[in-house]
């Protein structure tokens, strides 16, 4: 469990950037499949939206190490 906590307190800024990207790009796949409705899209929306809503939750609750910024 330690481990974990230390994941989720030393995260590099970068991972906040590669996050928002996923989160951005997930969300715009979500709605595409939610509007397209062709085969399969109810499972494409739900891997879609629960990446986003991973992404957003780490973004949202994760700390990110700006040490970088104080140089």
């Amino acid at each position: 469990m330690g481990q974990l906590s230390n994941f989720f307190s030393d995260i590099p800024s970068w991972v906040g950037v590669i996050l928002l990207v996923v989160f951005v790009l997930s969300g715009r796949l979500f709605r595409d499949a939610w509007k397209g409705q062709t085969g399969r899209w109810k499972l494409k929306c739900w891997v879609f939206g629960l990446l986003a809503l991973v992404s957003f939750c780490l973004m949202v609750f994760g700390v990110f190490d700006f040490g970088w910024a104080n140089r």
